[in-house]
């Protein structure tokens, strides 16, 4: 069972491909492919411009993966092509996206959301938001976020990268990303403060 192929880790499987076996490269796409996508998507808000990053993306790492010195930086490399195309796509589409939601826009939607069913009390927000609503606006508020800022925290809360792989991603000290993580999740919590939405349960609803 140890030789079976859905049973290899990543760097057995890329010196497969590199080795001949391009059918071990398509696992590797079975294996990342969705997680590269639900991170395309979180940072693009959009779900055609996502498959269209993760498709590059794939498409650059197997033209370079012979390139890759150290084969169990895969997962931080691949991510890394990722992010650049997802940084081109935006600035390719600047003029498209200036769709910015404000404060007002969010709260406006949250007060929809906390008078539906005729139902008005705000001590209990998690019993009347679903988890759809819920999800809708944490997206549009990571929006609102700085790129620097988003881009940090979607890969340290939904990635789970630590804070030295994201430095090296983003060729950044350290103590940027930190820093970043730490403006965006402040600027977060207050858009979210106004739902009385705790920091607890967002980075489960999306």
């Amino acid at each position: 069972m140890g030789h079976d192929l859905a049973y290899l880790e990543d760097t057995e499987l890329i010196g497969n491909f590199l080795n001949g076996d391009i059918n071990s490269f398509n696992r590797l796409v079975l294996r990342w492919q969705k997680r590269l996508y639900n991170f395309s998507y979180r940072y693009l808000t959009d779900e055609e411009q996502a498959k269209e990053v993760v498709q590059l993306a794939l498409i650059k790492a197997y033209k370079n993966l012979k390139k890759l010195k150290n084969r169990e930086r895969f997962s931080s490399w691949i991510f890394q092509i990722t992010v650049n195309l997802c940084k081109d796509n935006l600035k390719q589409n600047s003029r498209k996206r200036h769709t910015e939601l404000s404060d007002e826009v969010i709260q406006n939607e949250g007060e929809h959301l906390y008078s539906s069913n005729g139902i008005t009390d705000r001590n209990n927000p998690m019993d009347i938001l679903n988890q759809q609503d819920l999800g809708n606006i944490i997206k549009r508020t990571l929006t609102r976020l700085p790129e620097e800022q988003r881009i940090v925290i979607i890969m340290k809360e939904y990635e789970g990268f630590k804070f030295a792989e994201i430095a090296e991603m983003l060729n950044v000290p350290i103590n940027t990303v930190k820093s970043r993580m730490y403006y965006g999740l402040t600027q977060m919590q207050k858009i979210l403060k106004k739902l009385n939405i705790d920091r607890e349960v967002i980075f489960n609803e999306v």
